[in-house]
């Protein structure tokens, strides 16, 4: 294995959360969606952090594990990766949320001065 294999897991991962956006937001769940999206990456976070700080089998050593690593290391690298990105695009599906719920409001008092 190789570092690739942490891009296109990190790839593959943000293909699938905004297709899973995607599919909330056309069937009207998107800030659910972004609230549990964003609630997850943080969870996830939390637990590699926890990983990496208690040394549980070396998943600190991912940074500079070369040619030794495992797939422990591979999964610490995607769990500290990964959460960040997640987190933006929760936050991005939120504004996307708001600004649509802002919009609607707005609506109809354009519509009553015209």
């Amino acid at each position: 294995m190789s570092t690739w294999s942490v891009q296109v897991g990190l790839v593959g991962l943000f293909a699938l959360t905004c297709g899973a956006l995607a599919a909330a937001w056309m069937r009207g769940r998107l800030g659910v969606a972004a609230v549990v999206l964003f609630v997850l990456a943080c969870g996830v976070w939390v637990l590699d952090f926890a990983a990496i700080v208690s040394g549980y089998h070396d998943a600190d050593g991912f940074v500079d594990c070369d040619t030794d690593c495992t797939s422990v290391h591979y999964v610490s690298a995607i769990g500290f990766l990964a959460p960040p990105l997640l987190i933006s695009l929760s936050a991005f599906a939120m504004l996307v949320v708001l600004g649509r719920r802002w919009r609607l409001r707005r609506l109809p008092m354009n519509e009553n001065r015209g």
